[in-house]
């Protein structure tokens, strides 16, 4: 394929996942490759030549702004602070990744709410299995760090881990929530993550 070809493909399937993402946010499970051909007017036939289907946008849109968090969560750990101090870290590092990439969350949120009820659910996009794969062991590290603090006492509240892990990740999901309408300035997300967790200590 000669370079010029090959550089007006990609265009196009840059085209493609641009406007498939609002479809994406706007559709949810329902989303079709015909909802997205009428987006973009184009026949249907046609979008099937840039991308084989559903599974294979989501991928292509999700695998570009990926991002493993265990990798960066062990990280943090290894650098011997409180473990408030760590969970702190972790919640900022979620943050800061949701704001950089708000879009990308709504897509995920709109398709895998059975993935979050049970572990064993797969989606046909194999980066949206990769997304909750990483988030459910950042679950695992965070609870790990809350039962630490816990028995530290770094935390002021008797709750069991489970629920401080739970009620941080819904404050997390309910920030996101509002910042659709209304997003911080990024360098604002320490001190938001500060007053996440003095409901806590």
């Amino acid at each position: 394929m000669s370079r010029s070809k090959q550089k007006r493909l990609e265009e196009k399937r840059a085209t493609i996942l641009a406007s498939a993402e609002s479809v994406l946010i706007k559709h949810g499970k329902n989303a079709t490759m015909g909802d997205i051909a009428k987006a973009l007017d184009m026949d249907k036939s046609s979008l099937y030549y840039y991308y084989k289907g559903i599974p294979e946008i989501l991928n292509a849109i999700l695998d570009q702004e990926y991002y493993d968090f265990s990798v960066h969560i062990n990280e943090i750990r290894k650098e011997n602070k409180a473990h408030i101090d760590v969970l702190r870290e972790i919640i900022r590092v979620i943050l800061e990744f949701y704001h950089d990439n708000l879009e990308i969350l709504l897509i995920i949120l709109t398709r895998i709410f059975p993935l979050f009820i049970d572990p064993e659910t797969r989606e046909d996009s194999t980066a949206i299995n990769s997304y909750m794969d990483s988030y459910r062991e950042a679950n695992v590290l965070m609870l790990e760090e809350i039962e630490l603090g816990l028995a530290k006492e770094e935390f002021a509240v008797h709750f069991s881990p489970e629920m401080i892990l739970q009620t941080l990740r819904g404050a997390v999901f309910g920030i996101c929530a509002v910042w659709r309408k209304n997003k911080p300035h990024r360098d604002e997300i320490p001190g938001i993550v500060d007053q996440l967790l003095a409901m806590y200590t």
